[in-house]
């Protein structure tokens, strides 16, 4: 897996790449991990080999770049380890198109996965300026020249035909399901929760606002507001909510582990307060494993959700006031939760593992030539 981050930096691909490295490993894969980060270093982490090689010029603390040389480095690499398919994700990110041209030179076939149903949303104009110019160029060669291409979701699959012409096969992101135990008991919800990190564009600041709206003006003096994650935006989070007079009813947990997030989901109505989201936001799936009722402005992870029976309300009038009516619904009239054995069946990573190596098996047997570009 040749990719820009991996933990101990957290989101939603780095969750992914994470994930799908151990469930592999776990089937008896051998995992090598490939990133970006401050410190050259090489490890074993979990069973799963992670090599990082120090990082240049990052832009907003989102995309990076490797040293001069890195494609060539990595090729021997792919040599002496004998690896036989590489894997990358997300067409801007600099290691996809690196990974792309080292896995070329040696006849590998490379897996990329999409994480993106779009150009990248972005409160910054030049970051979308540039990222466009990226997609345009070397984006699209990722996408044109990988062996197979996945995306999360339907939206991102339509987003890659639109892009490269290349049809993708959907591969949606997934849980650990051993982390989210049966959330028995009372799932009556006694709060809110937002979950993501603390930057302009996921929706933090209309989070605050809702909390406020329902505290001071909707009669739910005995509000709990969870705020789970971090970011160069919390003093102003912090700001924010004293500015709202709303301290003393929200609980910032910071970059939260798992058991605290689904301590605070439990009984709470996750807010997704954003409309910039593009690829599958596993906050919804973690809700929907921990009993939350959910509330989102449409993103590409609601409908799959929906479709598996998981309490969500789609807000799809885009005003504030649209947004505080269907939580003030999920909080009086929550919905069922969702199923146990739907969660396991469909959205587990070690189910998701299981159908990553069945398209590697394809890819390796049909000696890479299973891309399917568009007439």
């Amino acid at each position: 897996m040749i990719v820009n981050s991996y933990p101990p930096r957290l989101g939603g691909l780095e969750s992914h790449v994470h994930q799908l490295a151990n469930e592999l490993k776990n089937a008896g894969v051998s995992v090598t991990v490939v990133c970006l980060a401050t410190e050259d270093s090489d490890t074993l982490e979990e069973g799963v080999r992670v090599i990082r090689l120090r990082l240049h010029l990052p832009i907003a603390s989102v995309i990076s770049f490797p040293s001069w040389g890195t494609t060539r480095r990595l090729s021997r690499l792919l040599a002496d380890e004998g690896i036989t398919v590489v894997s990358t994700h997300t067409r801007f990110f600099p290691m996809s198109y690196v990974g792309l041209r080292a896995a070329r030179r040696r006849k590998i076939p490379v897996v990329h996965t999409e994480h993106g149903a779009g150009f990248v949303k972005s409160p910054s104009k030049v970051i979308q300026f540039f990222s466009r110019v990226v997609d345009l160029t070397m984006g699209r060669t990722v996408l044109r020249k990988a062996t197979q291409v996945l995306a999360v979701s339907d939206p991102a699959a339509r987003f890659v035909a639109r892009l490269a012409g290349v049809d993708a096969l959907i591969f949606p992101n997934a849980l650990r399901l051993e982390d989210w135990p049966p959330s028995g008991g009372d799932h009556t919800p006694e709060g809110i929760a937002f979950l993501g990190r603390i930057v302009g564009g996921k929706g933090w600041e209309m989070f605050v606002d809702v909390a406020a709206e329902l505290i001071q003006r909707r009669g739910f003096d005995n509000l709990v507001v969870h705020v789970l994650g971090d970011g160069p935006d919390t003093d102003a989070l912090r700001a924010r909510i004293k500015s709202k007079g709303i301290e003393e009813s929200v609980q910032l947990h910071g970059h939260a582990g798992v058991e605290a997030i689904r301590t605070a989901l439990h009984r709470s109505v996750l807010v997704n307060p954003s409309q910039l989201a593009e690829g599958f936001q596993v906050t919804l799936l973690e809700a929907a494993a921990a009993g939350a009722q959910i509330v989102s402005y449409p993103v590409p992870s609601i409908r799959p959700l929906l479709a598996d029976g998981a309490p969500v309300r789609e807000v799809t009038d885009p005003s504030f006031e649209a947004l505080v009516n269907c939580v003030v619904d999920a909080l009086r009239n929550p919905l069922p939760i969702m199923s146990r054995g739907i969660l396991e069946s469909r959205w587990s990573w070690r189910t998701r593992s299981r159908e990553y190596l069945n398209i590697v098996d394809a890819v390796v047997a049909s000696n890479g030539d299973v891309n399917l570009r568009r007439a």
